[in-house]
This record gives C-alpha cells, structure tokens and sequence, in this order.
C-alpha cells in the first residue's frame, strides 16, 4: 500500500506524462492489433469518421459515408487523418483525454479551496479520469466522445470558477455547452441545473409552488448564460444546414432520436426492439421509458442543481439515468459519467470496503453481459435472451450503485479525514 500511495503521490506533471505514454502505446499497440488479429482493436465508427474526412477533402459531404450520424465537425477535426496519418485522430482524442484531467484537477481544486488538503485531493480526483481504462480504451480506440465530454467539462470550469471574470465567464460556458450539445444531444439536460445553480431563490422540499415559480425566473446570469448557449447551438446547425441541408439535421439529431438498434447492447430494451422490429408497440415503450426518465432527470435537478456546490452531482446522476435509460447503450456511453465522476468522487462518505463492493457489482454486471456477448458474436450461440437478462441486471446494478452514491454523497467531504498519505512518504 505504501508503496502504491508513493506512486501516487508523485507530481502532477509526473502522472501527465505516464497518462501520454500509456495512451500512445496503446495506439502502437492497436496498429500491431488490428494488422494481427481477426478483432480489431480500433473501434469501427474511428473507419467511419476517417471515411467521412475523406469525403471533406475530396469536397463532398461526410454523409456520403453510410453510417456516419456525426457533426460535420468531427469529420473536419480528423482531415488530417487523411493527409498526413491514420493516426491522427486517435491521438487527438486521447489530446482531449488529457486536457479533461487537467480540467478535473483545476475544478476540484477550485471546489475544495478552503480546504489545506485541496491540491491534494484534486490530484487523486483527476487520476481517475486519467488512469481510467474505459476512457483510456475508448479513445486509443478511436472514439470521439472525449471531444464533447471535454467542452462539459470546460463550460463547467467557467462556470464556476473565477479564471474568467464578470459576465464574460457565462459567456463562455454557455458557448462551450452550446458546442457539447451540438455535437452530442445528452449535454442539453445538463443545461437545466446549470441554468438552476444560478439562480437567487433556492429550491426545496419545503419550497412553496409560488416560490418555486419565481425562483426559475431568470436573473441577468442565467440570461447570459441561456442565450450564449443557444445563439452558438444555433449559429453552428444553422451553418451546416445551410452547408448540408436536410441530411444533417437528420443524420446528426432526429435519426438519434428515433434510433432503433436490433443489435446486442446494453439496453434493457434492445431484445424488445429485436422482437417488435417495425412494430407500433416498441415506439409506445419507448415512450413511457422515457417518461419516466424525464422525471428522474428533473427531479435530480431540483434535488441537487439549485446550489453551485452540488451542481456537479446533479449532472453526474443525470448521466448515469441517461446510460442506464437509453434505448441503445454501449460501452462508449460510460464516459458520459465517468469523466464528471472526478468532480465528485471526494464528496461520497463511504468506507473504502463498500466502495470496492459497489465497484464490483457494477463491474461484474458489465462482465456478465459480455461474456454472454462473446458467446453470441464468437461462438455463434443463441444467448439473445440470456444476454437480455445481463442487460437487465446490468440496469438493477447501475441503479443500485447510483442510490448507494446518492445516498452517501456529502458535498466538499474531500475524502473526509482519512490521511491518504503513508508515513514513510510524509518523512522524505
């Protein structure tokens, strides 16, 4: 253990520079992978985004790629995948990866500034983010949701620290977050608490239905940070309707929206989805589910996105309802959440020992789903039913964690009193 918090207690900088190696081998490695190995280790839609730069280049539009249901801005991001390395992209997303852990540690750090011990614990904070496997996994891979998990993370910071000053920082955050959603449609809920921690009346159970009227009036903040939001949010689809037309909006947002995904995954959903095929009574489901997800999702604002200091735990249960609810989920979905958990990872009063346990169980709900996963994809086995009930105790668990989190959670606990740091470390 000494040993371990030694490697852990070494500077920042130290832990940036093994965060890099570790995310470049594993792009040497996937080349080494995919050349040797009948599963390749680059993610599928990485082809599809180099397919669509290409397309970029040779001036056509990126939804001349079949599958590609991205911004345009992606495919731009990765034309040098065309013209200088297939690499590229990899590389950039794993950049982003980076500038995340960097952005945890300034935000925890600013989170937890009365305390003596706030460098600190936002150095062990950003670690999980940066030593995490699924993110690491999922951008060495090609994966490109470490961009927008990026800009949640930057409007947050601006938000709610002081490195930009006056009206200017709502500005900014609401052009950040206006640039997260147009890339991927999930950050929109995270505007309603962010526009709540703004807010001068607070709400809660006790709260009047009169006051809590007058407290979702806007104040001069929440209207600078609402209408920066959606002037870039509009500003940059507008640009590329006019660019591509209808095919964007359709490809980018409303196919998501009415997505149907036959496929293995995640889903609680998806083997009805594979039984109701076409079918009326799959859209009715679907609906009701969403339902009630809006509920939680609201009700998690009110709860917790009233006041600045919780606001990070409202958008990180908000995440996790999002996962486990959809109608189509897969691994790279994780990151939604995982890169808010730094923020408020220091705020569970939790003993270590019931944290490896929650830890577990949703690591051996994930495991099960793919073990039948293999079976079906690997050895031809009619599992679909077997890997539907994984999927089911894989949302059992997501919840289950989530209620345990939510019940433990203490905001700028900090980890609490627990001396993180091993004697023989505090003697050099």
């Amino acid at each position: 253990m000494e040993r371990f918090m030694s490697v852990v207690n070494l500077p920042f900088s130290y832990h940036l520079i093994a965060g890099i190696a570790i995310r470049l081998a594993l792009i040497v490695y996937g080349d080494f992978h995919d050349r040797n190995y009948d599963v390749a280790y680059t993610d599928v839609d990485y082809k599809v985004f180099t397919d669509a730069a290409r397309h970029v280049v040779g001036g056509g539009s990126p939804y001349m790629r079949h599958t590609y249901r991205y911004s345009p801005i992606i495919a731009y991001l990765l034309i040098p995948n065309v013209v200088l390395s297939v690499h590229y992209g990899k590389i950039l997303f794993s950049l982003f990866d980076i500038l995340i852990t960097v952005a945890l540690k300034t935000l925890v750090e600013y989170q937890l500034k009365s305390k003596n011990t706030a460098s600190k614990v936002a150095k062990y904070c950003s670690l999980f983010w940066l030593y995490n496997p699924l993110s690491i996994g999922i951008s060495t891979r090609g994966n490109a949701d470490s961009v927008p998990c990026f800009f949640i993370v930057l409007s947050i910071l601006s938000l709610q620290t002081n490195i930009i000053k006056g009206l200017l920082k709502y500005v900014f955050s609401g052009i950040l977050l206006g640039i997260s959603i147009h890339l991927r449609l999930y950050p929109l809920v995270f505007s309603f608490p962010m526009y709540l921690s703004l807010g001068e009346y607070k709400i809660s159970r006790s709260t009047h239905l009169k006051t809590g009227i007058i407290a979702l009036m806007p104040n001069k903040k929440q209207i600078t940070l609402t209408l920066s939001c959606v002037t870039t949010l509009f500003l940059l689809t507008y640009i590329m309707y006019l660019k591509y037309g209808y095919e964007f909006l359709f490809e980018t947002y409303i196919y998501h929206l009415f997505r149907k995904d036959t496929r293995h995954n995640f889903s609680v959903l998806f083997y009805y989805s594979y039984l109701t095929m076409d079918q009326l009574i799959f859209d009715v489901v679907k609906t009701v589910s969403q339902i009630f997800e809006f509920i939680i999702l609201f009700v998690l604002s009110l709860s917790f996105g009233c006041e600045p200091e919780t606001m990070p735990f409202a958008l990180f249960c908000q995440a996790v309802v999002l996962v486990a609810f959809n109608s189509v989920m897969t691994s790279q979905y994780f990151i939604w959440f995982l890169s808010l958990l730094p923020l408020v990872v220091h705020s569970f009063r939790i003993k270590p020992a019931h944290a490896l346990i929650l830890t577990m169980i949703w690591f051996t709900a994930q495991g099960a789903w793919l073990f039948y996963a293999y079976l079906l994809e690997f050895k031809c086995r009619e599992v679909f039913l077997l890997i539907w009930l994984k999927g089911v105790v894989f949302f059992c668990a997501n919840i289950f964690v989530l209620g345990h989190l939510i019940k433990s959670y203490t905001p700028s606990y900090g980890f609490g009193q627990i001396d993180l740091v091993p004697c023989r470390v505090k003697n050099k």
